[in-house]
């Protein structure tokens, strides 16, 4: 079996509503799909969803590598040798973590459709066949709509993501406390910082997050200050009971042991797309746990095709420490894949066809494309 053709569709994808966190508001996303196609007529899809603060890659970047990098090495390739690709790809380009992400995606979705399973059988896992996943409440100023929002987002979900960092530390606390009091104490809340406290936030406002039923506070300081995200680890998890996720800290499997080592959190974000695809986030994964790290599943709010790699990636991951990033098709007014994901109880079934287990629409495919603009 070869590859017989190599696609980057840059697609042009609307959200529903504006979507606010750290210092971005989302209203467009810039994914690309990459479609592979072999010569027994298999055809295997990845996705890309570059953003700002986790990637250089740009929708432009991503097509200009796949058309110039990635499909002279795997035309005419046997999409099983999959490792040897990635390191040819690899050795020609630097930093290009959300285009291998779609590549290493798309690369599995055939071999496992070859294989006539599913994505996460096919590597060994299906630890679970459902996610708990958790519901995504944007940043806002002004407190009443962040608890108006998390009422709504309550109506679907048990946990709830809420961000901080963007606006004063009183106002973000003020809005955490409003969403407490509309949702009432059944729904645990996770806090997304993005960075952007420094040490002194974290203590102000531990004891107040505490008491707002927040559980894991996500990459509370900057992730290139190991010691300072290490002293707020130590405030947040020693005197207050909240476990602290290391997000844009962890790039490679390595990071998660100068994390470990430095003791800079309790648990570790291994979404697919900041690691380069579900290869590289299972290696992390093994690697937090090897050094007595929880693990989270994340993502970035990406459309159908990532989607199912990450339910298929958190089935092989297994137990971890939260609820899954994996409601971004959500967040989307059209579609891609079949059929659209639908939370019961706050899980979603992990896709039990061959390959990834979804359909692709490709009238929305057609409609979505980026060059028909």
């Amino acid at each position: 079996m070869n590859i017989v053709s190599v696609e980057a569709i840059p697609l042009r994808a609307e959200l529903s509503a504006p979507f606010r966190f750290a210092h971005i508001t989302r209203t467009v996303s810039s994914n690309v799909v990459v479609r592979l196609t072999t010569d027994e007529g298999l055809v295997g899809w990845g996705e890309a969803c570059p953003v700002p603060q986790l990637t250089a890659e740009t929708q432009r970047s991503i097509v200009e590598i796949v058309d110039e990098r990635v499909a002279p090495v795997l035309l005419g390739a046997d999409p099983l040798h999959r490792s040897e690709w990635a390191g040819r790809i690899l050795s020609t380009s630097h930093a290009i973590d959300f285009t291998m992400a779609a590549v290493d995606t798309a690369l599995l979705d055939i071999a496992a459709k070859s294989a006539g399973v599913p994505l996460s059988r096919h590597l060994g896992g299906y630890a679970t066949d459902t996610v708990e996943v958790h519901g995504s409440v944007g940043w806002d100023a002004d407190p009443a709509t962040v608890a108006r929002t998390a009422a709504t987002a309550a109506e679907r979900f048990r946990w709830l993501k809420l961000y901080a960092g963007r606006g004063s530390l009183e106002g973000d606390l003020r809005g955490i406390e409003a969403a407490r009091e509309e949702v009432g104490e059944a729904h645990p809340f996770l806090l997304d910082v993005n960075g952007l406290w420094s040490v002194t936030d974290v203590a102000r406002a531990a004891d107040r997050l505490r008491r707002a039923g927040v559980r894991l506070v996500e990459q509370p300081v900057a992730p290139t200050d190991l010691p300072g995200n290490a002293r707020a680890t130590r405030i947040l998890t020693d005197g207050n009971g909240i476990d602290v996720v290391a997000d844009e800290s962890v790039r490679r499997p390595q990071d998660v042991v100068r994390v470990a080592h430095a003791e800079a959190a309790s648990v570790v974000n291994v979404g697919l797309s900041k690691l380069g695809g579900v290869s590289a986030a299972l290696r992390t994964a093994d690697v937090a746990r090897a050094h007595g790290l929880g693990v989270l599943v994340g993502g970035v709010v990406e459309l159908g095709i990532a989607n199912a790699a990450g339910l298929h990636l958190a089935a092989c991951v297994g137990a971890t420490s939260g609820p899954a990033y994996l409601m971004g098709p959500l967040k989307y007014a059209r579609q891609i894949t079949a059929p659209v994901i639908a939370p019961v109880d706050s899980t979603l079934e992990v896709p039990r066809g061959p390959g990834l287990g979804v359909e692709i629409d490709e009238e929305a495919l057609t409609a979505l494309d980026a060059r028909r603009h």
